[in-house]
Parts: C-alpha cells; sequence; structure tokens
C-alpha cells in the first residue's frame, strides 16, 4: 500500500509517527511521512521565502521512509494554511497514488482533504494539555485551531480509529464504532543489546529520570526525597536526563540542599544508544507525572523502554500504566513524600524476572505495534 502519514506537529521527532513510518515500511509498505516545514528562525526574509514557495515541499529520503516537509506560515494562519496545506496534500495523493492516509493531526490547518481511506491514530488528550498546562495565548491558540472539531472530524471521517489508551478509545467510539487501542511500544534491540557495563556506571543506588521536565514532572519533591533517602543511603544518585521549565528550579534547589554530589544533569540526549547506555547504567527507573485526566489518557513510551532493559520502575498510579501489570513497576501514591522515599529505598532491593519482564515487553515493541496497525487498515480500508 501506498500510505501517508501525518505528523502532528511542526519539525518536532514524535516517535509514534517516525516509529510506525519505519516499521511499515519494512512490512513492505510505501510510506511518506509529512511534517511542517516552518521558518524558524523567524525572520522577514525566512517568511518570506517561506510564503513565496508556499505550494511547494521539501522531499528527502530517509531509509526507507520518504519525507515531506510542507511549507507552513508562522503563528496562526488557518485561513491561508489550510488551503496551503490541503492544496499539496491533494498533489502528494496523485503523485504517490496514496491509498491510505494516517493521520495524528489534531489542528483545523492540517486536517487531510478527502480522498484515500483515512484512519485517525489518536495518540493525545491535547485539550487536555490546554487545560492543565497551556498558558492564556496557547489556550486562545487552540480556540482559533478548534482543536476539539478537528479531531472529532477526523475520527468521524475515519475507517477506523487506534487509540493509546483507553480513555481515548471510549471518547472516540462515541463517534466511531470502530474504535481500537494500540499503545506506544519500545524499539526491539534494546532487549538483546550487550551493554557495555563499564561504558556509564552510575552505582548500585543510582536513579534516572528521562523527561520532558514541565510543570508535571513532580522534579522538586523527588529532590527533596532524595534528600531525605540520603540520610539512610549517603552514596544515592539521581540522574536526570532532559531539559524543561523545572531544571533551573531543580539546579536551586540541588544547591540549596548541597546535592551537588549526588544529582547529575545531563540534558536533552538525542542520541538513542546513548540514552539507552544511560538509562543501563542506573539501577532504578523513574516515572513520576502528575496524575490527571491528560497524563491518566497517555501512553507512556519510558515505561516501555525502561522495561526492556529489566530495570524496576518508580511510578505515579497512572491509570495506563497500572493497567499494563508490568511485574517491575512500583507504584507511590503522589503528593506522599514518605511514600516515594519508602518506593526509593524499596526499589533498590527488588528482585527483577528479566526472563518475564522481556517475554511481556515483546507484546510491545514498535514491530508488533506496526503489524496490528496494518491489519486494521487491511480489515475497514
Amino acid at each position: 500500500m501506498n500510505i501517508m502519514i501525518l505528523h502532528p506537529l511542526p519539525s518536532r521527532v514524535n516517535q509514534r509517527a517516525d516509529q510506525l513510518a519505519k516499521y511499515l515500511a519494512l512490512r513492505g509498505h510505501n510510506i511518506h511521512l509529512v511534517l511542517w516545514d516552518v521558518p524558524y528562525p523567524i525572520t522577514w526574509k525566512n517568511v518570506k521565502y517561506n510564503f513565496a514557495n508556499s505550494l511547494k515541499y521539501n522531499f528527502e529520503k530517509k531509509g526507507n521512509v520518504n519525507v515531506h516537509k510542507v511549507r507552513r506560515l508562522p503563528f496562526f494562519f488557518p485561513l491561508i494554511n489550510k488551503p496551503l496545506f490541503r492544496s499539496q496534500l491533494k498533489k502528494m495523493y496523485k503523485k504517490y497514488d496514496i491509498n491510505v492516509v494516517v493521520s495524528e493531526s489534531y489542528i483545523n490547518e492540517a486536517e487531510p482533504p478527502e480522498g484515500p481511506a483515512l484512519f485517525y491514530d489518536f495518540v493525545d488528550d491535547h485539550e487536555a494539555y490546554a487545560k492543565f498546562y497551556g498558558s492564556f495565548l496557547y489556550r486562545i491558540a487552540f480556540k482559533i485551531l478548534n482543536v476539539h472539531k478537528s479531531v472529532t472530524n477526523q475520527i468521524k471521517r475515519s475507517k477506523a480509529v487506534v487509540s493509546v489508551s483507553d480513555m481515548l478509545k471510549d471518547y472516540a467510539k462515541k463517534y466511531n464504532k470502530n474504535s481500537f487501542k494500540l499503545t506506544n511500544g519500545v524499539e526491539s534491540w534494546p532487549l538483546n543489546h550487550n551493554f557495555n557495563p563499564d561504558e556509564y556506571n552510575f552505582g548500585k543506588h543510582s536513579l534516572v529520570y528521562v523527561s520532558g521536565f514541565d510543570h508535571w514532572s513532580n522534579l522538586p519533591n523527588l529532590l527533596h526525597a532524595v534528600n531525605s533517602a540520603r540520610k539512610k543511603i549517603p552514596d544515592i544518585q539521581l540522574i536526570l536526563v532532559g531539559d524543561g521549565f523545572q531544571i533551573p528550579e531543580g539546579k536551586k534547589i540541588v544547591e540549596e540542599l548541597g546535592l551537588e554530589k549526588n544529582v547529575k544533569f545531563f540534558g536533552k540526549i538525542k542520541d538513542r544508544k546513548k540514552l539507552f547506555k544511560i538509562i543501563q547504567g542506573c539501577n532504578v527507573c523513574l516515572n513520576l507525572s502528575e496524575k490527571n485526566p491528560r497524563q491518566d489518557s497517555a501512553s507512556s513510551v519510558k515505561i516501555f523502554e525502561y522495561s526492556a532493559l529489566c530495570k524496576p520502575i518508580i511510578s505515579t498510579r497512572l491509570s495506563e500504566i497500572e493497567k499494563l501489570n508490568f511485574s517491575n513497576v512500583i507504584f507511590y501514591d503522589e503528593g506522599d513524600n514518605k511514600h516515594l522515599i519508602n518506593a526509593i529505598l524499596k526499589s533498590f532491593k527488588k528482585k527483577i524476572d528479566k526472563n518475564k519482564v522481556k517475554r511481556f515487553v515483546q507484546k510491545y515493541t514498535w514491530e508488533e505495534i506496526a503489524k496490528q496497525f496494518e491489519e486494521i487498515i487491511y480489515k475497514f480500508k
């Protein structure tokens, strides 16, 4: 099949869209991954160039996937961007004989035009994100881009809807009876990779937290919990991988508590192999996202990545993670720092049946998810 996958955001790696593209291509399909080409940095010269070439798109081959970057004007211009986007997609439909579109788009500027069989990949509760984490201007932008209507329209138009969680599947089912759940997943190579134990080794009392460290990450609470745990485990190490709003605040807390020898900030790591090496070099993994409807409707990639390395995980009681029933996860009650401290101390003693965890994770590899997605497409297209 000739399948087009619409990326949900401009010029940003979205693991699910990229992994579906990669593994559907490996299953013999011609994949066309469509991203926005935004004129960043926004200068008059770049904006003028994008506008002058707005009916053209850039093309490049990345591995076995055809990547198309459709030009878009900056900020929010639905009256201009929507027809520009659709006209370019219609050209691609014809040129590449597209017969299936998998859309993760959620704004009215990026709704796919009529034509090929549409399948909506429902990856996030975007409205809940705006409600819980969006600034005033962000929420206004969501109204302008009519996110609710755009998502609902695509769900109604679709041959079938694939959602990453039960909450999103139940929402989609109100508008489309052909609704299914396929969680996020993990690359298969870490399951059997022999990591060099000397390259990264942070000790037997090491914790690693990979996050965007935005408002939901609970970083301040974690640092205070580590400070308390340090009284019983002086050599405790916390490895923080990622960037975000809470990092400056976190560094200030580290300095105030005198945790400089116990906490290391690695920043964002784009190299996937290096990231897995760092995780492998730690003893326990953390997933401390705050609990709310947005986080409950998400499918945490970190849980699958951590589990692929057979690590004990301390996690907030998020609905989708509880439903996975992974034997290596220790839950704690958010807001109860004593409970978090006890979970940290307990995690260092937890025994993991690695073969059991690996067998369980095999069901959630991106290869397996792409295969199941393909079966849904064949059944309903």
